[in-house]
């Protein structure tokens, strides 16, 4: 063998771990080989390869270059760039694969690789097959190149020549010191739009909080400056770009599957009959919506690859997920892009004559929660999980595509384990609060079986 590589960094939709210890310049190498080899056997020979703000993201990117240059593959090194820009130039270069260094939302001394075979995201077996392909030394050798490409240029102009605003708007936007900072403002500067700035300096400590728009906490200055400032809403961007949560003119969170809806609803006007693909952690209102006027839900797994792979694979006209990847299908490319599906969201509120919380006017007053974390290990959860979708098979409604979505008197709960985390993630949506507080009794005594699994969050909801 030629190489050991630690199997735990190696997760369902990409490679994340601790940066200098688990995921070492030496791991990002071999991987990069790796990856040049599937590339150079697959007919290809050219790739791209982009990097966040954290640290150690430069040696990482360069380490990933120069294994995939060893494989025998051209590599354009894009630099420091969001990675919907990675995956842009991907399609627009015809390229045969890319890598983006980054670690996501992750606290900063991790860092990790989203991996492309020609513009299909690697995910489930394919990313973990490459530990054992570096690891049994099955790798090409070529002499391939590294050459610096100034490709953000061409993405903004690409982007931003799609949007016009007829009127000027005043936003506030949190990038927590990601690297999505100069690049916003950039674009909006470009489309006349006056910006309240938070946290756009890149800074791979991000000193203010890190770069999650799902974290309520992490939203709260964001929220204050739109009030403060007068502004039509907010925008917080994770921190390497492909995620975006609004904030209406009040402060107030718009649930990620809200926005798709709304965004559903402009689609299929100009589509009559197109799909919608989302994640099992969407409101039932979604589905119920996008049925109402002519369109056909598709409910499907979590996971960002697996959503622009139904994307594609299904010609749907747009995809989504409660965590805030958006895919716009019709007009775009179908990929998870922040600064796009901001764009689409002023573009709409640019267009309505009201406020941004009145676009959502006619929507339900559901009861629900976000996200929670049920802390429970890796090597128990999956297990946990597949026993409550057998308890509640025999008395319910069971939805089982992405662990137990269950039906209860007026609304659901979801119960599944986390692909990235050791825990269970769980949502209720009731249309009341007794509702809602029945589904929650109703898994607290079913989990009492599973003690692995530490319910006391939810005695709080």
């Amino acid at each position: 063998m030629s190489a050991m590589l630690d199997p735990a960094i190696f997760r369902r939709y990409d490679i994340r771990g601790v940066a200098d210890v688990q995921l070492t310049e030496e791991v990002a190498r071999l991987v990069g080989q790796a990856l040049g080899t599937r590339i150079i056997r697959g007919g290809g020979a050219t790739a791209a390869v982009g990097r966040d703000v954290r640290h150690s993201s430069p040696r990482l990117a360069a380490a990933t270059a120069a294994g995939l240059a060893a494989a025998g593959v051209r590599v354009s090194d894009i630099g420091q760039v969001p990675t919907p820009v990675l995956y842009h130039s991907l399609w627009r270069l015809g390229l045969d694969g890319g890598v983006m260094v980054t670690g996501s939302h992750n606290p900063k001394q991790d860092n990790g690789l989203k991996l492309c075979l020609g513009t299909a995201s690697l995910w489930g077996d394919d990313v973990a097959s490459l530990r054992t392909q570096a690891e049994s030394g099955d790798l090409v050798s070529g002499k391939g190149h590294v050459e610096s490409v100034d490709y953000l240029p061409r993405y903004l102009d690409e982007v931003c020549g799609v949007f016009a605003f007829a009127s000027g708007m005043k936003v506030a936007v949190d990038c927590g010191n990601g690297v999505m900072g100069p690049v916003v403002l950039d674009a909006f500067r470009r489309l006349g739009v006056s910006v309240v700035p938070l946290y756009c300096e890149p800074d791979g400590d991000f000193p203010n909080h890190i770069p999650d728009p799902e974290v309520p906490e992490y939203m709260a200055d964001l929220g204050r400056a739109v009030v403060s400032d007068g502004c039509v809403c907010g925008l917080g961007f994770d921190g390497d770009g492909d995620r975006v949560g609004v904030l209406d003119e009040s402060g107030r969170k718009i649930s990620a599957d809200w926005l798709i809806a709304l965004y559903a609803r402009d689609m299929l006007s100009r589509h009559p009959g197109g799909k919608v693909r989302f994640d099992v952690k969407c409101s039932d209102f979604l589905a119920e919506d996008v049925r109402a006027r002519g369109g056909v839900p598709v409910m499907g797994e979590t996971g960002h690859s697996l959503l622009k792979r139904d994307v594609k694979a299904g010609d749907c006209i747009l995809g989504g997920e409660l965590s805030g990847h958006i895919v716009f299908n019709r007009g775009y490319l179908p990929i998870d892009d922040s600064l796009y599906c901001a764009f689409e969201f002023l573009r709409l509120l640019d267009a309505h004559d009201g406020t941004a919380s009145s676009l959502f006017a006619d929507f339900p007053d559901l009861v629900s929660t976000a996200e929670i974390k049920v802390p429970c290990a890796d090597d128990v959860k999956f297990a946990v999980v597949d026993a409550l979708v057998a308890r509640f098979q025999g008395s319910h409604e069971v939805c089982d595509i992405d662990g137990a979505r269950v039906r209860t008197g007026d609304g659901w709960f979801l119960v599944r384990a986390s692909n990235t985390t050791p825990n269970l993630t769980v949502r209720f949506e009731s249309g009341t609060r007794e509702g809602l507080e029945g589904a929650r009794d109703l898994l607290i005594s079913a989990l009492s079986d599973h003690p692995e699994a530490d319910a006391t969050v939810l005695e709080e909801v």
